[in-house]
């Protein structure tokens, strides 16, 4: 996600005409969990995928319940080889298209030449980012 919590709701609401976003994939948890559910729409789903900011957070119930949000928590990491291959296909057959036909698109914070991957990994631990920092090869 990038950029300090409170920016990224900030940043949803602008972009979503003030309705959120329908799906956020969550990969690091902690104190942005409790953002990611604010900047959910009604009906969204929240997917937790990681916690590298922390496992813990605090949360309003009252919002999830006003919401009626759907949270999901699950890894890949202790599944099988088969569950891991089943949901790689998934992905492939679900989710692949709907990105090649930009149904579903991720967001760009910025993109760096590989010469610049200093730069871009000071931008990362800035916490100024918004979106995905893309570095390119070739």
């Amino acid at each position: 996600m990038g950029g300090q919590p409170a920016s990224f709701v900030e940043a949803v609401q602008k972009w979503t005409n003030g309705a959120g976003v329908d799906v956020i994939l969550d990969l690091v948890g902690g104190t942005y969990f409790a953002p990611n559910l604010e900047a959910l729409a009604s009906r969204g789903r929240l997917i937790c995928v990681g916690t590298t900011a922390g496992a813990k957070s605090e949360i309003d119930l009252g919002l999830l319940m006003r919401k009626r949000a759907t949270i999901i928590g699950t890894m890949l990491r202790r599944r099988s080889i088969e569950e891991k291959a089943e949901a790689t296909r998934r992905f492939a057959s679900s989710v692949l298209p709907l990105v090649a036909r930009g149904a579903i698109r991720p967001i760009i914070d910025r993109v760096y030449p590989a010469n610049e991957i200093r730069d871009a990994h000071a931008r990362m631990e800035s916490n100024a980012s918004f979106g995905k920092i893309v570095l390119t090869f070739g």
